[in-house]
């Protein structure tokens, strides 16, 4: 940027007036203060210096038997220049002024000027207007140049998250399926684009059913990237079984080696879980928790139980041991399995409170994920604050055909 303040001669300056005199005095007292000055007393050559020269301050005498300095002036603020126009006039009448303020003039100066200080603040004004105008150009092509390269990243990045998007769809089992009479369904709300809430189940051979409900910490990209491992965990987990004895398959082992495999990527992130199996040759559900609440939610033969866990959360601490545990089932049972993000929408004061409501609501038979949803609002609302999970498994009692 130019300094009005140093290297003056870099500063051009045109000069229109036929008064000899002003000539002289105006150019001499300029260019004896290092500025760059072209002086013509013809207009037509002044506007065609200023056409192909662009100089930053024009200083143009108002009225002349042939300068019409107003008109020049009208000229050079209607076309697509930063030029700083300062007029001179002997007359200096008050409508003149006003007239070439209108236009667009930086200062208007009567002649004589006499004060060589009043003709050199005048031009410096215009030159810092001038550096003013071209900063603030320069400020605005910047941002141009800024919110250009922001709509870029934002389309890639929405590109991104599109392909994530349809990645972590096809690592989600089916909304809904069936084995046998027994019956699981979930839905997921994200709160981002992506979700950090993660659902699986499988068949771990006749008459079990292993299951899984994970919250992975925070929400969107970072946390959905989580659950892209803890797919693959379990998929290794599932095939080891495979390979093994039925009965080596315990949560508490899984979610421990979870922890293992977690702890030395150093993403950041933990994992809230409820991890478990159906036995249906036993009626028993073997379960064990790592920090994940709230408490899932048993129906079965009457009564509605609380599952409590006392695990702590996955991908935090070394040596971490997890426990199972087991609960009769019965021929007959629902399973409701909620992520944390359930709470945040809720209405209730406190979160014991939103316990209590959960169960009540859960007892008096509202057990599948559909009604769960309708309930408490979650299909009203267009955004919620944290992703939710809603999981469901279900035992009718009697095997479909």
């Amino acid at each position: 940027m130019k300094s009005t303040d140093t290297d003056k001669s870099d500063h051009s300056i045109l000069l229109i007036d036929q008064c000899e005199v002003l000539q002289s005095h105006v150019a001499g007292c300029l260019r004896d203060h290092g500025y760059d000055v072209h002086v013509t007393g013809d207009v037509e050559e002044g506007r065609s210096y200023w056409q192909q020269k662009q100089p930053e301050v024009v200083i143009c005498g108002a009225s002349a038997p042939d300068v019409d300095g107003l008109e020049l002036l009208r000229d050079i603020k209607a076309g697509d220049t930063d030029t700083q126009v300062i007029m001179i006039s002997g007359a200096g009448g008050m409508e003149e002024v006003v007239k070439a303020l209108r236009l667009g003039a930086t200062d208007f100066l009567v002649d004589p000027v006499s004060d060589p200080e009043v003709l050199l603040h005048a031009v410096k004004r215009a030159l810092e207007e001038y550096e003013l105008i071209l900063q603030n150009k320069r400020y605005r092509e910047q941002l141009e140049e800024t919110n250009r390269e922001l709509k870029n990243s934002l389309r890639l990045l929405k590109e991104d998250q599109e392909a994530a998007r349809a990645v972590q769809l096809k690592m989600l089992p089916p909304t809904s399926k069936k084995y046998g009479n027994i019956q699981i369904e979930y839905e997921i709300i994200p709160s981002l684009y992506l979700s950090g809430d993660f659902i699986d189940y499988f068949s771990l051979g006749p008459g079990r059913i292993g299951f899984y409900l994970a919250d992975v910490s925070g929400h969107g990209a970072s946390s959905a990237f989580v659950t892209i491992l803890l797919k693959t965990m379990a998929n290794r987990v599932k095939q080891q079984h495979r390979n093994s004895e039925r009965d080596g398959l315990l949560p508490a082992q899984i979610l421990k080696k979870a922890n293992q495999d977690l702890l030395p990527l150093g993403l950041g992130k933990h994992l809230a879980v409820f991890c478990g199996y159906i036995d249906c040759n036993s009626g028993k559900l073997i379960y064990s928790c790592a920090a994940h609440f709230p408490p899932p939610i048993l129906v079965t033969e009457g009564k509605s139980i609380a599952l409590h866990g006392k695990g702590l959360p996955v991908g935090i601490f070394d040596e971490v041991n997890y426990e199972n545990q087991q609960v009769n089932i019965g021929k007959e049972f629902h399973l409701v399995i909620l992520s944390d993000g359930i709470l945040e929408v809720m209405p209730q004061n406190s979160v014991a409170e939103k316990e209590q409501y959960l169960m009540e609501i859960i007892s008096k038979g509202i057990h599948n994920v559909g009604e769960l949803a309708d309930h408490l609002g979650l299909h009203t609302k267009e955004v919620v604050p944290d992703d939710i999970a809603l999981m469901t498994v279900s035992c009718s009692g009697a095997e479909s055909a």
